[in-house]
């Protein structure tokens, strides 16, 4: 007889609970805490250094969409670096700060026990729980301990 996958051994019921609704369907950005005005200042600066030509209307539209787009200290300093890194052009755009960002990705725990049956590691992975997720979600122990995630009741 051959042996059962670890996902037909599983009740269809715990399977299924509580899809995962993240971001980005099973992805969490490493970035947490908020902006504050010292480092937008900090980095509006170092842009201002960085790109003389910019328009003086790129900053008030660079804030407005930092702050629509929840962006934290940390990711922000870590944007303005990447761009200031990687831009090809004379000037970077406001979409090159904004869809920088570094992520995780997490899974449910149907997508876990099928991790296992196609020869993954379970003890590879970590379940972690976030406020703002209904269930409990599996991370790889790499990035737990890379972003230092925690799980948070």
């Amino acid at each position: 007889m051959e042996p059962k996958k670890l996902s037909e051994l599983i009740p269809a019921t715990l399977q299924t609970l509580s899809p995962i609704k993240s971001e980005s369907g099973g992805e969490l950005s490493i970035y947490k805490g908020e902006l504050t005005a010292q480092c937008l200042v900090s980095s509006v600066a170092t842009i201002k250094k960085s790109f003389p030509s910019l328009p003086i209307g790129f900053y008030d539209v660079f804030i407005d969409r930092l702050k629509a787009n929840n962006f934290s200290d940390d990711r922000l300093i870590d944007a303005v670096a990447h761009v200031i890194d990687t831009c090809l052009y004379p000037t970077p755009t406001i979409a090159n700060f904004i869809s920088f960002d570094k992520r995780v990705k997490t899974y449910t725990y149907a997508q876990y026990t099928k991790l296992i049956d196609n020869g993954e590691n379970g003890a590879n992975y970590q379940p972690v729980k976030f406020r703002n997720m209904p269930a409990l979600v599996w991370v790889h122990v790499n990035d737990i301990a890379k972003y230092n995630i925690k799980s948070k009741e």
